[in-house]
C-alpha cells in the first residue's frame, strides 16, 4: 500500500487516489506493457500484458488481489492453442470463462475458470466471425459477446461459441460510422458504448446498433480527446474514457457531459517496495536518479479502465507498467 496519510483527489473532487498495484518485471510479481483490466468471478483482478516483440517471455495474464497480492501468471506467447502474440483486451462471460482478444493471429481464445485453454475462434478477413485486429470485447445482457472489430471498422456481435449475429458500423465520420475503433462498454440497460479512436469521440447505440448519441472532439481540453481507447460505464452511469495520447481519464455522465479528470497520483506500489527492500543499492541510485517526482506519478498511456462494484477505478496505466487505483467518493 501507498503511505501517504492523505491521498489527493482529482480535478473536481468527486475521486480519492487509493493505491497501485505494479512492477516492470517479466516474471514473478510485476506488468509489462498491460493493456486490459478486469474483475474476474472471484473478485480478483486479472491483468493482460502485451509487453514487446523483445520481450516474449512477458507476454501473460497476471492474476492478483485488489490490494496487490500477487496470485499467479499464465499464458503465453506463440501462435499455438493457449498462446497469444498481440493480446488487446480480456472479458469474462457469464459462464466464468476467460476470453482473449489477439490481434496477431485475429482470433479470440476462451479459458475455462482453472485458467486452461478451451478453443478459439476466428480468422483474419471482413466476413462474419472472421477479423482485422480485433479490440475491445464485452458481454451483453443477454450473453452474447460484442467485440470491436478495429481494421473492419465495426462491432460484431457473436455467441460465446463465435457463431455469428449481427455487425454494425462501417468506415466513416457520420452518426454510427467508425474510425478504427478501440474500447467498449455495455451498461445495465444493453446500451453499448465505444471508444472511437480516429474519429476522436464516444458513440453510443442500443444493443442492436441503433446510434443514440455521440460526444467528443479533438482536442485537449475537458470533452476533447487525443485517440480514446479503454472505456467503461458504472454502476450510476457515468462513463469513463482512457484519453490515451492525453495521458488522462475523463469522466462523463449518462448525457455525455464531462464532469472529472483523473491524472494519475502514484506512490511506491507493494511489489515495487519489496523489490527495493532487497536490493538497497538500487534504491540508492534510484534516490539520486529521480527527477521531477510529479511527471512519474500521473499516468503515462492508460489504456484500459475497470469500475468495480465497490466504485474502485482501475486504471491500467501501460507506460508504467502498473494499474494505479481511486474510490468513487
Amino acid at each position: 500500500m501507498t503511505t501517504e496519510i492523505e491521498q489527493p483527489l482529482s480535478q473536481k473532487r468527486l475521486y480519492r487516489y487509493h493505491d497501485v498495484i505494479g512492477l516492470l518485471s517479466a516474471a514473478g510479481p510485476g506488468f509489462s506493457g498491460p493493456v486490459s483490466v478486469i474483475t474476474g468471478p472471484v473478485d480478483e483482478l486479472y491483468v493482460a500484458n502485451r509487453a514487446s516483440p523483445k520481450q516474449p517471455e512477458a507476454v501473460r495474464i497476471t492474476r492478483c488481489t485488489k490490494e496487490g497480492d500477487f496470485l499467479e501468471h499464465f499464458g503465453e506467447w506463440g501462435e499455438e492453442p493457449g498462446q497469444f502474440i498481440w493480446v488487446t483486451s480480456i472479458a469474462f462471460s457469464p459462464q466464468g470463462e476467460l476470453y482473449l482478444a489477439d490481434e496477431s493471429s485475429n482470433q479470440i481464445s476462451v479459458f475455462d475458470a482453472d485458467n486452461s485453454f478451451v478453443r478459439r475462434f476466428g480468422e483474419p478477413g471482413s466476413g462474419p466471425s472472421q477479423f482485422d485486429r480485433p479490440s475491445g470485447m464485452a458481454f451483453g445482457p443477454g450473453g452474447n459477446l460484442y467485440v470491436v472489430d478495429a481494421l473492419n471498422h465495426r462491432v460484431q456481435i457473436l455467441t460465446t461459441e463465435g457463431d455469428f449475429v449481427s455487425q454494425w458500423g462501417g468506415l466513416g465520420a457520420g452518426d454510427g460510422q467508425l474510425n478504427m475503433p478501440w474500447g467498449i462498454a455495455i451498461d445495465d440497460a444493453g446500451d453499448v458504448y465505444i471508444a472511437d479512436w480516429r474519429n476522436d469521440r464516444v458513440q453510443k447505440f442500443d444493443a442492436d446498433g441503433k446510434f443514440m448519441m455521440s460526444f467528443g472532439s479533438s482536442g485537449d481540453g475537458e470533452g476533447q480527446f487525443n485517440r480514446p481507447n479503454g472505456i467503461a460505464v458504472d454502476n450510476d452511469g457515468d462513463i469513463y474514457v482512457c484519453d490515451w495520447l492525453n495521458d488522462r481519464v475523463q469522466v462523463f455522465d449518462q448525457a455525455g457531459s464531462f464532469k472529472d479528470v483523473l491524472i494519475g497520483h502514484s506512490g511506491m506500489s507493494k511489489w515495487g517496495r519489496t523489490f527495493l527492500d532487497a536490493n538497497p543499492d538500487i534504491e540508492q541510485k534510484l534516490e539520486l536518479a529521480t527527477q521531477n517526482i510529479e511527471i512519474k506519478q500521473r499516468f503515462y498511456r492508460p489504456v484500459s479502465v475497470h469500475i468495480d462494484a465497490a466504485g474502485k477505478v482501475f486504471v491500467a496505466d501501460c507506460y508504467r507498467h502498473r494499474v494505479q487505483i481511486y474510490q468513487k467518493l
